[in-house]
């Protein structure tokens, strides 16, 4: 059985499940949905179904597992038959919620991917800071749009602070 649960399934600071429907079991339907020990989730009543037909389209099959990425852009959909999922269907949506999870947190101002902050960082941030390297926002410590000395500084005090 899946148990699509925001509880200790997966960090809720990154990936959280939103459940959107009809609403056609009323009240004590959607009270079944949420605090249960099922799904524990913010819960969206379309029962006029615009908000599903403008986000699926027309007309669209029910019952489906829709993941976006942090720009709110669909990167998986899976219809499922209304039974529970099986394991491969599980395995599949739960490598998708951890790739989208991998994409969305970069170490900021890992310039090389290593997951390590050191030098070599420092090395690629200087050469972007002066021109002389395409710029790589994962670099912008500072969150400002762009990539100067500030973020260079930043990224040099994080690295001795540790």
């Amino acid at each position: 059985m899946c148990n699509l649960s925001n509880i200790n399934a997966w960090d809720t600071e990154k990936a959280v499940l939103i459940g959107l429907g009809i609403a056609s079991g009323g009240d004590i339907g959607l009270n079944g949905m949420i605090d249960q020990t099922g799904v524990n989730s913010p819960w969206v009543q379309d029962p006029s179904e615009e908000v599903w037909d403008v986000f699926l389209g027309e007309d669209a099959p029910r019952r489906q597992i829709v993941l976006l990425d942090h720009n709110l852009e669909k990167r998986f959909q899976q219809w499922y038959d209304g039974g529970e999922l099986n394991n491969q269907e599980i395995n599949e949506l739960l490598l998708e919620i951890q790739n989208l999870i991998d994409e969305a947190f970069i170490l900021l101002g890992d310039m090389n991917g290593d997951e390590n902050l050191n030098v070599l960082d420092v090395i690629i941030l200087v050469n972007i800071a002066l021109g002389n390297t395409e710029v790589d926002l994962v670099g912008d410590m500072n969150q400002d749009g762009g990539i100067n000395i500030l973020d260079v500084v930043l990224l040099v005090n994080i690295i001795l602070s540790n």
